[in-house]
């Protein structure tokens, strides 16, 4: 890099023009204090990884490194060398502030009485640029001989911090103060020619794009851009706030005062059907409120930046055009080639965002009132600033609020967040929301979910030309099409795949691998710790229940899963459905099919949750919903033998059945509940129910009798129902109403010898027990014994029974 420097200074000096000369002089200044400043940063930053207690140290000037300009880029450099030396006693300070003994000609610059320091060099350089026509002041007299051996001491200077090129044609690499060889991530070179950066700016998962004008000798340059790595991404700087700038639209009418990210992507694929909903949504200016919803790592900031990109460009055709556009990220974590990355600490509520828009409009302090009053009268404070400060009204101003899921972390929270973003849109602007909640706020909601398995093979095609990764170039459209479904079809996922592939040259094969075991050490942090935080210890133990017994679950096991750890199954799907990225629900048949992702179940692997001093799931329990699940799929299909057998024409009810009949009472308890629940109105299952309860020693025998009525009431005109229920009301010494039921049931054709010895049994049940009338019904039921039935044995046998019994009472 040193050489190329030194070529080019050659070469101005053969300029005939003082106007090139001059120029020439420009240039090589700003690429030589870009590149310092630059390597400086990376440098710092590079030494406090390897020293994580230094990260908190004094703030980087990084902001001013993006977009940067010459008299910013001195100072940081003299700052970021102060850093240097503080931290690592690098020596790379003395170089700078060392007072030189040298003739030079280039200390005609400086003032009279002015240290000869390269400090004061690069001062006067600046202010020579500022002075004249390149910093848009008046054209003076300059000493370009000076100016020329300015730079060439400069570089003498600085030459520990020029990088050196690669034999690749684009990187370089610089020794630290150790010895140990770093490799520059932002700076590029094309094959030793020098490259002019114009701004740096953030892209997504950890990346950046840094558009520069390469030279190709004086007077000849080509613009280009580069991806790299963002190594400033995660600073945080000192409670900075970003600062608004006219953006300009394709219409020269329309120039919105905005602070607004650049594209997260040059390589957008797809989303046509969500674009197009919400051109719909930005027409409707009546609609306050749209919501982008979906899994983390699904795009929805990425979308929602498209297409604000895309409405300034006139790609999307509006009518809507707001004056003022704010874009506030409560991002917390990011997951990237370098794992998960934290980039917020603090939780953010509106409130802050409130507070956010007027710092960033003005740059100044806001006094304390904004920060003691409630949310509610803050966002009023900013309608009223913004209307009387800027003529800003809410219909001229558009809000983005990305990732409002971590704004709140428990259901009452979540009820307060939404009535604040509901005052925010109707006093301070219309408000576009990025969550990975479907959030309970009036809003129109649009979902976001993974890409089509050809809008992926787009997007790899699209990364692999845009980061020239061969092997995806190489592949066919067969294989990226499987990577993409093994990756879940998600832009994230797939933005580091690509990303992956240009470590080393590595394959496919080798950078699937690695994202894989990057997924199943912290992606599942990322995608879902915020929802997780969210939830009821019983919904967690539900949920990791779900994933340890299978990965796909209908209905039924959802339902056996729910009553396991006693919570509903609306709230199943309520907590499924806020937190979309979990699992994919969806209909086969008519039959619900809830299929885990398989991020969150690597997520859930190693997980438990404490209930009462016990940490769930047990395994005990998981092999318990297995072995019940399977005892209703071998039963689905089976032969009920049975008088009622329209009592068992819903599965459960089978179900039901087959444990009845095989002693599992629990579990035919179960399955008689969720029957009677799927086939609300097969009275003949009410019945079998009702019988079900009273037959057996349950706490729930009182319940048996809500059951039979029921039965009665959907099924009036049937003997069976009435005698089931009069057999219940006997059980439970209800006389009176057993003796009408039995009655109804014998009036309807059901065998009056059985009905006579239920009316007995109730005599007997009585309070005291009537032991005449008792007798009484019993010979009545001998009298009516029907002539030739094969079952008369256990009828006679229960009569002798009951009158053994009444004797017993009588002694």
């Amino acid at each position: 890099m040193r050489n190329r420097f030194l070529n080019l200074v050659a070469e101005s000096k053969g300029l005939l023009s003082d106007t090139e000369r001059r120029a020439a002089h420009t240039a090589l200044f700003r690429i030589l204090v870009q590149h310092v400043a630059v390597s400086l940063a990376e440098i710092i930053l590079e030494l406090r990884r390897k020293n994580p207690l230094r990260l908190n140290e004094l703030p980087l000037p990084f902001e001013g490194l993006r977009m940067p300009a010459d008299g910013t880029l001195v100072t940081a450099i003299t700052e970021m060398l102060l850093i240097c030396e503080n931290e690592y006693s690098a020596g790379y300070c003395r170089a700078i502030w060392a007072e030189s003994t040298e003739i030079r000609a280039c200390w005609q610059l400086l003032p009279s009485g002015s240290k000869r320091t390269a400090e004061r060099i690069m001062q006067s350089l600046v202010s020579i640029r500022n002075d004249g026509v390149e910093g848009h002041g008046i054209a003076g007299e300059s000493n370009l001989d000076a100016e020329i051996d300015a730079i060439e001491y400069l570089l003498d200077t600085f030459s520990m911090l020029l990088p050196v090129a690669d034999s690749d044609g684009k990187s370089y690499t610089l020794s630290l103060h150790d010895g140990e060889a770093y490799k520059i991530k932002l700076l590029q070179h094309r094959d030793g020619h020098l490259v002019c950066y114009r701004n740096i700016k953030k892209s997504s998962a950890g990346r950046c794009v840094v558009k520069a004008q390469l030279e190709r000798g004086w007077f000849q340059r080509d613009e280009i851009s580069y991806e790299a790595d963002d190594v400033f991404a995660n600073v945080v700087i000192n409670g900075e706030v970003g600062r608004y700038e006219i953006l300009r639209s394709y219409d020269h009418e329309w120039s919105p005062l905005a602070l607004f990210p650049s594209r997260l992507t040059e390589d957008f694929t797809g989303r046509q059907k969500e674009i197009d909903e919400l051109a719909d949504w930005f027409d409707d200016t009546e609609s306050r409120a749209c919501m982008l919803y979906g899994d983390g790592g699904i795009g929805k900031t990425t979308l929602a930046v498209e297409f604000i990109s895309r409405v300034l460009e006139g790609r999307v055709k509006s009518g809507y055009r707001p004056e003022l556009i704010t874009f506030y990220t409560a991002k917390k974590t990011r997951w990237g080639l370098q794992g998960l990355e934290i980039i917020r600490l603090t939780d953010v509520g509106v409130a802050d965002v409130a507070t956010f828009v007027p710092r960033a409009l003005e740059g100044n302090t806001l006094d304390r009132a904004w920060y003691t009053k409630p949310p509610e009268t803050v966002i009023q404070m900013l309608a009223s600033y913004l209307a009387e400060t800027w003529g800003v009204n809410r219909n001229n101003h558009l809000l983005i609020l990305d990732n409002t899921e971590t704004m709140a972390t428990n259901a009452d929270e979540i009820r307060e967040l939404a009535k604040q973003i509901r005052e925010l849109s109707r006093r301070v602007g219309r408000v576009l929301l990025t969550s990975r909640r479907r959030e309970s706020i009036e809003a129109r909601h649009i979902e976001i979910k993974p890409l089509e398995e050809d809008e992926s093979l787009v997007f790899l095609r699209a990364r692999g030309t845009t980061l020239a990764r061969k092997s995806i170039l190489d592949a066919g459209d067969s294989t990226l099409k499987r990577y993409g479904r093994s990756l879940g079809n998600k832009p994230l996922v797939l933005e580091v795949f690509v990303q992956a592939l240009g470590a080393h040259g590595i394959g496919l094969s080798q950078a699937f691998d690695r994202v894989m075991r990057m997924q199943t050490q912290d992606l599942g942090e990322f995608l879902y710790s915020d929802a997780w935080n969210r939830m009821s210890p019983t919904m967690r133990h539900l949920l990791l229940l779900m994933s340890k017994v299978t990965d796909v679950h209908d209905d039924t096991l959802l339902k056996l899963c729910c009553i396991h750890v006693g919570i509903s199954v609306i709230e199943a799907y309520e907590a499924l459905e806020e937190s979309r990225g979990i699992a994919q629900i969806t209909s086969f048949n008519g039959v619900a099919q809830i299929l885990l992702s398989p991020e969150f179940m690597k997520y859930c692997a190693d997980r438990t949750v404490e209930i009462s001093g016990v940490f769930c799931p047990t395994a005990a329990s998981v092999e318990r919903i297995r072995v019940r699940y399977n005892e209703f799929l071998r039963s689905k299909s089976a032969m009920v033998k049975d008088r009622l057998a329209i009592a068992y024409r819903h599965p459960y009810a089978r179900a039901a059945y087959m444990a009845f009949h095989e002693g599992r009472d629990e579990d035919c308890e179960m399955f008689y509940d969720l029957a009677v629940n799927a086939d609300v109105d097969n009275g003949w299952l009410y019945d079998r129910f009702a019988f079900f309860l009273i037959s057996r020693r349950f706490i729930r025998r009182d319940e048996s009798l809500d059951w039979a009525k029921k039965a009665t009431s959907l099924i009036p005109n049937d003997p069976d129902a009435w005698f089931t229920r009069g057999a219940i009301e006997s059980k439970l010494g209800l006389v009176k109403d057993s003796l009408a039921s039995l009655d109804r049931a014998a009036a309807l054709g059901k065998h009056k010898h059985l009905c006579y010895l239920q009316q007995a049994y109730a005599y007997a049940n009585d309070n005291p027990p009537n032991r005449a009338l008792a007798k009484s019904k019993l010979v009545a039921a001998e009298d009516a014994e029907p002539k030739g039935d094969s079952l008369l044995w256990k009828f006679r046998s229960e009569v002798a029974g009951l009158r053994r019994r009444l004797e017993r009472q009588e002694l």
